[in-house]
């Protein structure tokens, strides 16, 4: 049986073909997550760590809302955030996606890992007549029932693991640890919680949410940062430079709040994909429960479910 350092090393190695799409292009990396979700932040510093190990630079970073067109040139490649948000579940988000996509139909486009979920054969079926047309876009998903959805998308699809891996290790201050920290979903994708995880005793019950605090206070910091820029004609120059200025610092600030929380329990039990993914990366004990539509259990069937740290509850 692997480690589980061999098995968290081994999944840093899984994107050297996202690193072959792009070097030696330009390339935007947008969709990044400005919210206070500590998992879509985690996957985007992973990412950020992915370019850097590879000595790979993005032209424009920026989330979808203020990606201005003009800033992509003919041959330049876009490249969209990865997560658990491609598909109807959070259909804003979706819908901006393929408006670009839609946009740029002879530019490269490369979506990171994702997990697919849609309401229905319907909704699917609407989102692939969009963009099936493109022809050189790369689809990079996290586990195989994706990858059977994403193959109606584009011929060019990937099994790979989460970006997060790549701040394998995550080295932590070693404070005292006692009991069990319980981070449970609160939105949409909340589960019911088995009767075996009712009878876990736990010391703290928390969220993302709940974890970030009155530090929230940071996303409305940059949004009044970017109405002044505008407003002395600079809109540009702040939607391109605040991501990786400010947004960056804020991001780490707001993840290292939830190593610091994980850092204090024996044992982490979630329902949140990146909790149990965040565990890992510290080398922490932890179980995990489904979420609402299956995304946890089969992400650990493909990569982490033989760690001898996690344990899945499948009642």
């Amino acid at each position: 049986m692997k480690s589980h350092s061999e098995i968290m090393q081994e999944l840093k190695q899984s994107h050297n073909v996202i690193h072959d799409l792009l070097q030696g292009r330009r390339f935007h990396y947008i969709d990044i997550p400005v919210y206070d979700n500590i998992g879509d932040l985690l996957i985007m510093q992973g990412t950020m760590q992915f370019f850097k190990t590879h000595s790979l630079t993005p032209t424009t970073i920026s989330a979808t809302y203020y990606f201005k067109h003009e800033w992509c040139k003919p041959g330049d490649v876009i490249v969209f955030q990865g997560g658990g948000n491609f598909g109807d579940l959070y259909g804003d988000i979706h819908a901006m996606r393929e408006k670009i996509i839609a946009a740029f139909p002879n530019n490269r486009i490369v979506l990171m890992p994702q997990t697919i979920c849609f309401s229905g054969d319907e909704a699917r079926k609407r989102s692939v007549a969009l963009l099936s047309a493109h022809t050189d876009m790369h689809f990079f998903v996290r586990d195989r029932i994706s990858l059977e959805i994403a193959r109606e998308f584009t011929d060019h699809v990937y099994l790979v693991p989460d970006m997060a891996h790549h701040l394998y290790p995550i080295r932590y201050a070693q404070p005292a640890m006692e009991g069990n920290l319980r981070i449970q979903r609160v939105d949409s994708e909340k589960p019911e919680p088995p009767e075996s995880v009712k009878e876990i005793p736990f010391r703290t019950t928390t969220d993302w949410v709940d974890v970030i605090g009155a530090e929230k206070k940071w996303i409305d910091v940059l949004g009044k940062l970017e109405w002044r820029l505008r407003r002395y004609g600079l809109g540009v120059i702040a939607r391109r430079l605040l991501a990786l200025w400010y947004w960056m610092p804020v991001a780490q600030r707001f993840s290292n709040k939830a190593i610091e929380l994980l850092s204090h329990y024996e044992l982490v039990v979630t329902d949140r994909l990146h909790g149990h993914i965040l565990s890992c990366l510290m080398d922490k004990p932890n179980v995990v429960i489904d979420n609402s539509y299956g995304k946890n259990s089969t992400y650990m069937a493909e990569w982490t479910g033989q760690s001898p740290l996690v344990k899945i509850i499948r009642e």
